[in-house]
């Protein structure tokens, strides 16, 4: 390429960015077009930045693309967006800066297996772990819990996800797997949506592994990042944020199922995660949780 070519694409790059930053916009990144996946993440952001008025009168714009989470890495990347929010690995965590709050309290981490109606004898309460590694499970093709699964061995496929996981119900459905592994908050509205087709929540069994669900930014980006850990600070110290999180139905079933004793609880390993936080569950640990935000 020769210098001035080179020159005119450092100059619409430097003049992209300007424009970004003079408009006052975070581009926030989104998985499906229906906006209501995703609309308690998009309202804790936007508590963050009404939270944090010293860094800017910011507005939220999201990205006009959904995508999968493995497209939403490269988007921030290539600077197409700001802000995302995904289950966190270790590999996404060297590619983005993570913002270390569970925005879910660490129930991310909690499964619970969809099955077709007809199939809850597959699953009796006294399944061992073991015998439940023989059963034939689906996640998404690019979610890190499928790792999990996957290297704590059970018998785990990816598939490619479309709107409100219709691919993984319909395997479900016709009984093309046994199970679908659907995280405790979003279990419920997934039913909701999905009440014309013959499928249930098992009723025995809970897969629980330290899984995080943060936001993340781009590695340049240190502003947004601490404007972001100072305004979820401010959050957990003036209850905003417990209130965001209870004004969600689905959150507080959530907790429901997580704490159902009469439930087997399957204890797994997440090799993809170097760490695992004591203060998850920040609405019961704010000093902790707070701490660790304003110390990054």
């Amino acid at each position: 390429m020769r210098l001035s070519a080179v020159f005119l694409v450092v100059v619409q790059l430097l003049a992209s960015v300007y424009a970004k930053a003079e408009s006052g916009n975070v581009t926030l990144t989104r998985a499906f077009a229906d906006d209501d996946y995703g609309f308690y993440q998009q309202k804790v952001l936007e508590a963050v930045l009404s939270a944090t008025p010293e860094y800017g009168n910011t507005q939220i714009s999201l990205h006009p693309h959904p995508m999968p989470q493995s497209r939403q890495v490269v988007s921030l990347l290539k600077g197409d967006a700001d802000v995302m929010w995904s289950v966190t690995n270790a590999e996404r965590e060297k590619l983005l800066t993570p913002i270390k709050l569970p925005l879910l309290k660490g129930l991310a981490g909690y499964r619970i297996l969809v099955i077709a109606d007809d199939a809850q004898h597959n699953f009796e309460p006294t399944l061992t772990t073991d015998e439940l590694k023989t059963r034939t499970l689906v996640q998404g093709n690019d979610w890190p819990d499928l790792h999990v699964l996957k290297s704590n061995g059970f018998n785990a496929e990816g598939e490619e996800w479309s709107l409100w996981f219709t691919s993984m119900y319909i395997m479900v459905e016709k009984g093309m797997v046994d199970g679908f592994p659907r995280n405790v908050i979003e279990v419920s509205g997934d039913l909701a949506r999905h009440a014309d087709k013959p499928i249930t929540i098992d009723k025995n069994h809970l897969l629980v592994y330290p899984n995080y669900e943060y936001f993340f930014v781009r590695p340049d980006d240190d502003a947004l990042a601490k404007r972001i850990r100072v305004g979820l600070s401010r959050l957990i110290e003036n209850g905003k944020l417990e209130a965001i999180f209870n004004h969600f139905q689905t959150h507080k079933l959530a907790l429901t199922l997580a704490d159902d004793p009469h439930r087997t609880r399957h204890t797994l390993q997440n090799h993809f995660l170097p760490y695992v936080l004591d203060y998850a569950r920040w609405d019961l640990e704010k000093e902790k949780a707070i701490k660790a935000l304003t110390s990054e």
